[in-house]
């Protein structure tokens, strides 16, 4: 004798209610992180090196946000670096971080620069983010002098990527080259954080990894 069938309004009934007990943890919302994040949540220069393939055994750091530098068109000063004055600086900055890795002192075939400042607030992380993307509005498109302070002058062309409400990727590629640098701003909860992998070719792959893994160190 075949066996009943169960009834579809049974079965619908029951995915329903399995959907319903599932859901609400996908939508928990995060927390904010702590200001001592920032000790780890910039990587060393061995786990950056294998994220991008190659061997980086110089390393800067630096705790406090900077620029070294000045360009020609205003609209690009935000894509030009990360970790800029103009973008964290903020009354509600509570802690910052940040690093560069590269093969020497002399050799930057591959330089990787990492930033991450935490804010009193979720308002104060969202105020610097904007600053990243209302302030370079015009830039995509453009390429401009970039004036370094040791005298130095690059040319860049910028472009950019995608955005959303709380990230924003664009590429800058260097005249008569193949190098780009390929950047992503992430904002999330308290936290703003910025990665750049600077290579010849294709460093987009790499760049997002390193910012998942530092955005994994949030404890958010």
């Amino acid at each position: 004798m075949r066996p009943a069938a169960f009834p579809v309004a049974i079965v619908t009934a029951a995915a329903a209610v399995a959907l319903s007990t599932v859901a609400p943890l996908g939508t928990a919302s995060a927390r904010p992180s702590d200001p001592g994040v920032v000790n780890y949540a910039v990587l060393p220069k061995g786990s950056v090196s294998n994220i991008v393939g190659a061997t980086l055994r110089f390393e800067s750091t630096f705790t406090e946000p900077g620029q070294n530098f000045s360009v020609d068109n205003p609209a690009c000063n935000n894509w030009a670096d990360i970790g800029l004055p103009d973008v964290y600086a903020d009354p509600d900055l509570a802690s910052f971080n940040g690093a560069v890795a590269q093969e020497s002192p002399s050799d930057a075939t591959h330089l990787v620069k990492q930033a991450v400042g935490v804010y009193a607030t979720t308002d104060a992380a969202d105020r610097a983010f904007r600053r990243v993307v209302d302030r370079t509005a015009g830039c995509s498109g453009q390429t401009t002098a970039m004036h370094l302070d040791n005298l130095t002058t690059q040319v860049w062309t910028f472009t950019a990527g995608p955005t959303t409400g709380a990230e924003a990727d664009w590429v800058k590629q260097e005249a008569g080259t193949d190098r780009r640098c390929f950047t992503t701003t992430r904002k999330r909860e308290n936290v703003l954080l910025q990665a750049k992998v600077c290579q010849s070719g294709n460093g987009g792959p790499a760049v997002n990894v390193l910012a998942g893994a530092m955005q994994n160190t949030l404890g958010q």
